[in-house]
C-alpha cells in the first residue's frame, strides 16, 4: 500500500506513519480525491458504479464518501486518479457504511491485495 500511496503523488508512507491512530488499529492519512467505486451484487450479478470522494487512506484500507450506502461485505473496486493518467485500482470489501450527511454516506473499505475485480 505504501507504494500505492506514493504513486498517487499526494501522500507517502511517511505521512501515514505520522498521523495518530485515533483509537484504531491503523494510522490514517487524510486524502481527498475524486474516485469511482464499482460493485457487483452477488444476488443478481448486477454491476453498479458510483462516483465519490476519498476521505482517508491507511495501509490496509480507505474511507470514501458516496451518495448511497453499500452493503457490508460486498466486494468493490476503487479507481483513484494517478498522475500518469491511468487510474490506480484498489480491491477490497465494505466493512462499514454510515450516513454522514443527508444523502451522503461514508464507506469503509478493507483492502484485499490480489483480489479479483467485481
Amino acid at each position: 500500500m505504501a507504494s500505492t500511496l506514493a504513486g498517487l503523488g499526494r501522500a507517502d508512507d511517511r505521512a501515514v506513519r505520522s498521523q495518530p491512530a485515533r483509537g484504531r488499529g491503523e494510522r490514517r492519512v487524510a486524502h481527498r480525491v475524486p474516485c469511482r467505486v464499482r460493485v457487483r451484487h452477488a444476488a443478481d450479478g448486477r454491476k453498479l458504479a458510483v462516483v465519490g470522494q476519498t476521505v482517508n487512506l491507511s495501509a490496509n484500507g480507505l474511507a470514501v464518501q458516496l451518495g448511497r450506502a453499500l452493503e457490508h461485505g460486498v466486494a468493490v473496486e476503487v479507481l483513484l486518479p494517478h498522475l500518469d493518467g491511468e487510474p490506480t485500482r484498489l480491491h477490497g470489501r465494505v466493512v462499514h457504511s454510515r450516513r454522514v450527511l443527508s444523502g451522503t454516506f461514508e464507506i469503509g473499505i478493507r483492502l484485499e491485495p490480489g483480489a479479483a475485480a467485481p
